[in-house]
């Protein structure tokens, strides 16, 4: 991989040099990446740097090693973790390097749904107070019970939700990556990395 510079008003075009111009790890063939601003110097104090650096040694300021804007550490940051990339271990910013989203398998779990068994056992004392009204006590007592168990279970079979049930609640779920801007590889995400000075 060679960096080649112009002069540093026309920016650095970064190339892989391989010989059959394609991505040994994707079989695709490269682009050409153009870094901004002058490479030469730091784009917060003006300090001259290397121009393979993305931090100044004089203000102590982390940049974006493409665009050069200065990085915060609130700022989303990540660098590219492919050896063969001319990207590789260099920060750069979320803005050059957005995040792409991947869905997930989606989390699918039972939920316990209440029935209406308050209602259905008012029902069934109802219909045991009029047994005993008209026979004897213990025969409305027993129809009661009947009428709760025997009942509410044919209903539920029916499909009624009397005794309670399970619903199936299925939740969707999805995550972000981000790709190298210049080899299209899933690139390490940094998290306080930049200077705030």
């Amino acid at each position: 991989m060679t960096v080649e510079n112009q002069t540093p008003t026309h920016g650095t075009i970064v190339n892989e040099d391989n010989e059959l111009g394609e991505n040994a790890t994707h079989g695709q063939p490269h682009h050409l990446v153009e870094r901004r601003g002058d490479v030469g110097k730091c784009p917060v104090c003006g300090s001259s740097v290397d121009p393979d650096a993305y931090h100044c040694a004089t203000c102590r300021n982390y940049y974006c090693f493409h665009c050069r804007a200065r990085l915060l550490p609130s700022d989303a940051q990540s660098e590219c973790v492919n050896q063969d990339c001319g990207y590789y271990g260099k920060l750069v910013c979320g803005i050059c390097d957005g995040a792409h989203d991947k869905k997930e398998a989606p989390l699918v779990y039972a939920e316990p749904v209440d029935g209406y068994w308050p209602l259905w056992l008012g029902i069934a004392l109802i219909v045991g107070l009029i047994d005993w009204y008209f026979t004897v006590w213990w025969f409305g007592f027993f129809i009661a019970i009947a009428v709760f168990v025997a009942g509410g279970y044919w209903l539920q079979k029916k499909g009624f939700n009397i005794f309670g049930t399970e619903a199936m609640v299925t939740h969707e779920r999805s995550s972000s990556y981000r790709t190298c801007i210049l080899c299209q590889q899933t690139t390490k995400e940094i998290k306080t990395k930049a200077s705030a000075n």
